[in-house]
């Protein structure tokens, strides 16, 4: 297994991956352009097995939230056929460890069953802090951000992405 940055040439591959699941009645090519705003200020990463591309992910960067730096995990995606081996879970771990500070938040907003989630110990923010039904966001970080988390107005919650 090789985790690594997508490299600029790969990325009409994860788009198309992408697409399959992200449409929301979208062309093809608008998703691409949405999907491409992201890499400003985002960092694709891939999983490869044997030089095939299993799994991808994107790593946003956020402006602080409480003097935490502010990440999110978008695009959580393992390629058809090869669901179930643990591989989106081995991508995030290793994207985790990248960023491992002490005062961070990670969010996401999972499509799937939070559990898949929360056994990387994220937490679902409580609905007062839930900003789009398509998706449930969680947020990953120590005990004190989580405590500041609670106590925020969802205007400081990033949007869906």
């Amino acid at each position: 297994m090789i985790i690594r940055q997508a490299k600029p040439e790969e990325h009409e591959l994860l788009f198309g991956e992408g697409y399959k699941v992200w449409s929301k009645n979208r062309t093809f090519e608008q998703y691409c352009a949405d999907n491409s705003r992201e890499d400003a200020y985002g960092t694709r990463y891939v999983m490869e097995n044997n030089g095939e591309i299993v799994s991808s992910v994107i790593l946003l960067k956020f402006k602080k939230l409480y003097g935490n730096k502010a990440y999110g995990f978008g695009s959580v995606l393992t390629f058809q056929g090869h669901t179930g081996n643990g591989y989106a879970t081995e991508l995030l771990k290793s994207c985790m460890k990248e960023i491992e500070e002490e005062n961070r938040i990670i969010f996401l907003y999972s499509e799937i069953n939070p559990a898949f989630y929360e056994k990387l110990n994220f937490r679902v923010l409580p609905p007062h802090l839930q900003k789009d039904t398509r998706a449930v966001c969680m947020a990953l970080c120590g005990d004190n951000a989580w405590k500041q988390l609670l106590d925020t107005h969802v205007s400081l919650i990033p949007d869906y992405f």
